[in-house]
Parts: C-alpha cells; sequence; structure tokens
C-alpha cells in the first residue's frame, strides 16, 4: 500500500468515527428533548374546567351598581394556575378621597380546573371552615358561610370557591352579612 492510499483510509475511517459520533451527538439530544417533554407534560396539570376569572363576572357595570358611577377597579388580574386550581381576584373601590371612608368591593376566586382541583375547594372549604364566628348562609351557591372577623362571604359555587369582601376598606370587620350577601347574589345570579 501507498503512502497516498493508507492516507486516504486514514482519513476515512476518521469521518466514520465524526459520523458516528455526530450520530450519537443528535441521538442524545432527541433523548434529552423528549426527556423533557415527558417531565413537563407529566407536571402540567390537567384543564377539564376552563378557570372562572374574577374580573370576567365582577365586571364595571356590576361594580357600578354597588358602589355608584365613580366606582374604579383597584385589583385584578389573570388566574394564577397552581396544581389543581387557579386564582384570581378583582375589586373595586368607590373612589372616595378619604381613605378611612373608602368601600370597596372585592372577590378573591379559586377555581378548580379539574376533578381534584373541585375536590380540594370543597374539602377546604368545609375544613378550612372557622370554628367561631362564622354563619351559615343559605340559598347561595351550593354552601355559603360569613365570616364577620373578617368581614368576608365564603360561597362555594359549582367548580369555584369564592370569598366576597364588601364594605368600608379600612374596617372590613364592620361589613355586613346583608351586604355581601347583595353583592354574591349580583355576581352568582346574573353568571
Amino acid at each position: 500500500m501507498t503512502n497516498e492510499t493508507q492516507s486516504d483510509q486514514a482519513e476515512n475511517t476518521f469521518r466514520k468515527k465524526e459520523l458516528i459520533i455526530g450520530i450519537g451527538v443528535v441521538l442524545g439530544v432527541i433523548a434529552l428533548i423528549a426527556a423533557i417533554v415527558l417531565v413537563f407534560q407529566n407536571n402540567t396539570p390537567k384543564i377539564d374546567f376552563p378557570p372562572t376569572v374574577a374580573c370576567n363576572i365582577f365586571t364595571e357595570q356590576k361594580a357600578k351598581k354597588l358602589l355608584g358611577e365613580q366606582a374604579f377597579n383597584s385589583n385584578s388580574g389573570d388566574p394564577i394556575i397552581s396544581g389543581n386550581s387557579a386564582t384570581s381576584k378583582c375589586g373595586y373601590t368607590d373612589g372616595n378621597s378619604d381613605t378611612t371612608k373608602v368601600v370597596v368591593a372585592a372577590i378573591n376566586l379559586r377555581a378548580g380546573i379539574n376533578a381534584k382541583g373541585v375536590g380540594q375547594n370543597q374539602s377546604e372549604f368545609n375544613n378550612g371552615k372557622p370554628r367561631n364566628g362564622v354563619e351559615d348562609v343559605n340559598n347561595l351557591g351550593d354552601a355559603a358561610y360569613y365570616n364577620q372577623v373578617l368581614g368576608q362571604l365564603n360561597v362555594l359555587d359549582g367548580n369555584n370557591w369564592i370569598i366576597f369582601s364588601y364594605g368600608l376598606g379600612s374596617a372590613p370587620e364592620s361589613n355586613s352579612l346583608e351586604d355581601a350577601t347583595k353583592f354574591a347574589r349580583l355576581i352568582l345570579e346574573t353568571n
């Protein structure tokens, strides 16, 4: 064999090794991408029920019915998905310049996005209910109770757990069950 032939064979052998290494790297990258996709799919909660968005059910028009024409949005957000639930909030104020007299109407909403999330809402709604200082409320959603200490009406309605706050922002303990129920009915009965 001549030096040229040996050199050609060595170069061909080197190219074959490079090709094998290149194919191995490509296959490794494909396997890594597939593993990442599988992990992501297994960690992403299944959304069977689109989450309710708080400001979609508590609109500016509804806020004006409660707070008057000066109502303006003070607090809103898109749902944040965590586990099997999505949370969102929406609030309005009456625009009073005296901060001690500002009236606030706000909801915090936790939507079950699948059967597990709905079950968690039901379980935590029942198990998290304080033993003292609450009053059960009939004929509102699937279940409801009013927490006088916090001035909040908790309502379990279908896939959603909604907490209604309506009254003086500086003194939520002065909120009334009557006002909170009026607020909840405005939101729940028109959806």
